[in-house]
């Protein structure tokens, strides 16, 4: 009976990994995309703040 409760264990443990690495590479897919932007854009830290100004001075 011990047997099946280690391997319970395992198989939960091994799921947690994978949902985790799977999240993990969401996210830093999600993030690589957003912060990549148009080709034109400016770079650097701030630079959806100016494309944002832009937008609103029309």
């Amino acid at each position: 009976m011990q047997s099946r409760t280690t391997a319970g264990r395992r198989a939960r443990t091994t799921v947690m990994v994978a949902l985790l690495v799977a999240t993990l590479w969401g996210g830093i897919a999600l993030t690589k995309g957003a912060a990549q932007g148009g080709h034109n854009a400016p770079g650097g830290p701030v630079g959806h703040l100016s494309r944002a100004v832009e937008i609103i001075r029309g």
